[in-house]
């Protein structure tokens, strides 16, 4: 293997369609659901991924979206990685899902589906992801745990949230879920425009792992924070043992992503692709790719205000997608933590907070 290229772990986007428009999502392409992106047909996916299996040896393949369930030839993508070993797990926010879906997913070696639950009760979660959609991810959770499909929970912290993430996890505890990543948002894509209004402060995060800990402690549920929260924000170690994520950009961890439009990106956050290429190109070098300074150079590329930082090499200043998203760039760390370094930045939060958002745009 090429030194520098790992291909830990791939997130292939199988469609830009989702019947959610969450405040929360990450993809750059849902205010209009999808439709400047053009659907990946069948042979199209199952040749990008070929080419790329091909090359990079992979320990997981992760399917997400837009949502998963929504594509009629996600078993065909499904034989393709059951043939060849691969660890696989999806990411769906479970509205579409049947009991004959869930039947016939059952047959595969399937290492779990991973459902977002943003509140106890539907008028919680519904004020996150949409009208309608509370009692239809329960059903869905309820049709992949009656066939033994595993399924893993998820919370994405959130300012309306934080301080009921205990009643959450009390339900995922009823649910007969027994891990759920807690994944703090972070503003990247469509969800830029509901930072004011979503992205937690430092208070809000304390009371949200707080809640948490006698969960993780008491042994009801394992717990990982998967989006970075900067070590020089919160004690992290005194809230062990829940796992606490980093980016993983240029390590062995890293989970590329490719994207409906067949390009390869640093991770499902990131809207630029390492390079304007579909992977259906046979000229197209994906080990160079992989191992290009886009990738084995992202780390080096410290926030000015992180340099001198026992964690910085760990850390990074957090999740650089969202630096870029909402700050313009990764001169500056994560805005979970420029919030309460910049008054200018948080002071023009506040305000936001209080009326309806404008089209994204920076800070």
């Amino acid at each position: 293997m090429t030194a520098g290229i790992h291909g830990y772990s791939l997130a292939v986007e199988l469609t830009p369609h989702c019947n959610q428009k969450c405040d929360y999502c990450y993809n750059a392409w849902r205010d209009d659901n999808g439709a400047a992106m053009r659907q990946p047909s069948t042979a199209a996916l199952l040749g990008r991924l070929r080419r790329f299996l091909n090359v990079i040896p992979v320990e997981r393949v992760t399917l997400t979206g837009g949502e998963p369930f929504t594509r009629h030839d996600l078993f065909e993508i499904l034989d393709l990685l059951r043939e060849r070993l691969i660890p696989t797990q999806i990411i769906s926010n479970g509205g579409v899902l049947t009991d004959a879906l869930a039947q016939r997913l059952a047959t595969y070696p399937i290492s779990f589906v991973q459902i977002t639950l943003n509140g106890p009760d539907a008028a919680l979660h519904e004020e996150h992801v949409g009208a309608g959609h509370f009692p239809r991810t329960l059903a869905g959770i309820e049709a992949l745990r009656s066939h033994g499909v595993p399924v893993v929970g998820c919370v994405v912290i959130t300012r309306k949230n934080a301080q009921r993430l205990g009643e959450i996890l009390d339900l995922w505890v009823s649910l007969g879920v027994e891990q759920v990543a807690l994944s703090r948002f972070s503003p990247a894509g469509y969800a830029t425009v509901h930072t004011a209004a979503l992205l937690p402060g430092r208070s809000d995060l304390i009371a949200a792992f707080d809640q948490a800990l006698p969960f993780a402690q008491t042994g009801k549920l394992v717990l990982e924070v998967t989006m970075p929260v900067p070590p020089c924000m919160l004690d992290l170690e005194a809230y062990a043992p829940i796992r606490f994520g980093f980016c993983p950009i240029g390590t062995k961890f890293q989970e590329f992503a490719l994207g409906p439009d067949g390009r390869l990106r640093n991770c499902t956050l990131h809207d630029a692709p390492l390079a304007d290429v579909d992977l259906l190109d046979e000229s197209v070098d994906i080990r160079g790719l992989l191992g290009s300074p886009v990738v084995t150079e992202y780390r080096k590329q410290l926030p000015a205000f992180c340099e001198g930082c026992l964690h910085a090499s760990s850390c990074g200043g957090g999740c650089g997608a969202a630096s870029t998203w909402v700050l313009g760039g990764r001169e500056h760390p994560d805005p979970v933590l420029w919030q309460h370094l910049d008054d200018a930045f948080g002071e023009r939060l506040v305000p936001l907070r209080k009326k309806p958002l404008s089209p994204p745009s920076p800070l």
